[in-house]
């Protein structure tokens, strides 16, 4: 058993969800509202070690009401995240889990315990994304997962089928190169993608934003 996996991403026209620079604000504030909303809706929120280090984000619920405020969870095979990012500064305060691999160093593990973060070792090369979910589900009670990316966990995610919905927030702007919403070695043509079905179209309050609501279709559902 897994959670359900919902991924939530704002990009550009031409699909990028950051420039070469990093950039990577994109939302409107009625957006921005809908991901806090996601959040409060969910178990836990998970991001890739890029994503931590570049934005080094709360993933707190902060803009609209909640109950609780969700578990934070990195994905870092490496375990390359630096020691002051707020998530692990305030992993006390909320619960922080990083999932890393049999090649992260010993003593940052130690390091990263001692400020109240729990790190789960899941794989020997890189994180077993499957075995990280099971364990969300049946260690942490997360039945609801949201994923706000980077491009890479996105798709690594996808192609092991381990995604349910997709919400994309296509935002009036154009970047030309950077960071795709699904970034990484991709599908060869059609018949060897998932079969991906839109289920919503809605117009921003904002008047120039869209978003795109998708299910991800697999055997024997």
């Amino acid at each position: 058993m897994r959670p359900w996996v919902r991924i939530v991403s704002a990009c550009t026209i031409d699909g990028r969800i950051a420039s070469l620079t990093g950039f990577s604000r994109l939302s409107c504030e009625h957006d921005l509202k809908r991901l806090h909303r996601h959040r409060a809706d969910s178990d836990a929120v998970m991001i890739g070690a890029r994503t931590a280090q570049i934005d080094d984000p709360m993933l707190t619920v902060r803009l609209v009401p909640a109950d609780r405020q969700p578990i934070r969870v990195v994905v870092d095979g490496r375990l390359s995240c630096r020691l002051d990012l707020r998530l692990f500064r305030t992993a006390r305060e909320i619960p922080t889990i990083v999932f890393t691999s049999e090649r992260a160093d010993r003593g940052k593990i130690e390091k990263l315990e001692k400020l109240g973060v729990r790190v789960e070792i899941v794989g020997e090369d890189r994180v077993n994304l499957k075995r990280a979910l099971e364990i969300l589900y049946h260690k942490y009670d997360v039945k609801r997962l949201l994923v706000e990316g980077g491009g890479t966990l996105n798709m690594n995610l996808l192609k092991e089928g381990l995604v349910d919905e997709i919400y994309i927030t296509v935002t009036p702007y154009v970047f030309g190169s950077g960071v795709s919403v699904f970034n990484g070695d991709g599908y060869l043509d059609t018949t060897t993608c998932p079969r991906i079905l839109l289920r919503d179209v809605i117009i921003c309050e904002c008047g120039n934003c869209v978003v795109l609501h998708y299910v991800v279709r697999r055997e024997g559902r």
